[in-house]
């Protein structure tokens, strides 16, 4: 394996509350990044996370594993923490370690109280949060209620970079506000197609775009020259 500089190294911890989807998302970054050929999956007993006789029985992450990744010339080492409150301290524990927080929300369900732990850890620790929201693809979520209720319970300065073009049981697509590209997916799964913007969904995603504009301006000055350049 090469060796990396410090610079090329990121630490980020997988949080969120149980059943929220964090094992099958750090399976999709690990075969982004070339390090397993085939996804994983809970229900299969065979993901990277979870291999621990307790974990495979339960079909629950248990204790935390730390992982890695590569991402454009980056090793992105990933610590996947349990979900459940009984195993909050494997949490506190990572964020001491770590320089970003995914926190997954699952849409079904919206902010669940294994969310708000999490967030409320890593707020102690100062870590810099992304909520990656998840279970999209089922008939009861909802993007937009989802997002309310993290503006409402995290704060209004929460930002979407991207959402989704039809989430429910046809979601396949989502749009990145930041390249203001559509990607869709093939209904196997694999890389995305990456597409222009359909025109009936144009103008949303420049109302989105400006938003997100606004929220960075308002935040984060040093944001908003990294995102003009």
């Amino acid at each position: 394996m090469k060796a990396y500089q410090t610079n090329e190294i990121k630490n980020i911890a997988i949080l969120g509350g149980a059943k929220s989807g964090k094992t099958t998302l750090v399976e999709s970054m690990l075969f982004e990044g070339g390090l397993i050929k085939r996804r994983g999956s809970v229900d299969d007993k065979n993901t990277a996370s979870d291999y621990r006789d307790i974990e495979l029985e339960r079909q629950n992450s248990i204790f935390s594993t730390v992982l890695y990744t590569l991402y454009q010339n980056t090793k992105i080492n990933i610590i996947d923490t349990p979900g459940f409150d009984d195993f909050v301290g494997e949490v506190v524990s990572t964020l001491k370690v770590v320089d970003t927080a995914v926190v997954v929300v699952n849409a079904q369900n919206g902010v669940e109280v294994g969310t708000e732990i999490t967030w409320r850890h890593a707020n102690k620790n100062n870590t810099p949060v992304i909520f990656a929201i998840n279970h999209l693809e089922h008939e009861n979520s909802n993007f937009d209620e989802t997002i309310a209720q993290m503006k409402s319970s995290f704060g209004g300065g929460i930002t979407v970079v991207q959402y989704p073009v039809n989430a429910g049981l046809d979601f396949n697509s989502f749009i990145d506000l930041i390249k203001m590209k559509m990607y869709k997916y093939a209904d196997d799964g694999g890389k995305a197609e990456i597409l222009d913007i359909p025109e009936d969904e144009k103008a949303n995603a420049e109302e989105m775009q400006a938003a997100m504009i606004e929220d960075l301006a308002a935040s984060d000055e040093a944001l908003m020259e990294i995102f003009f350049e």
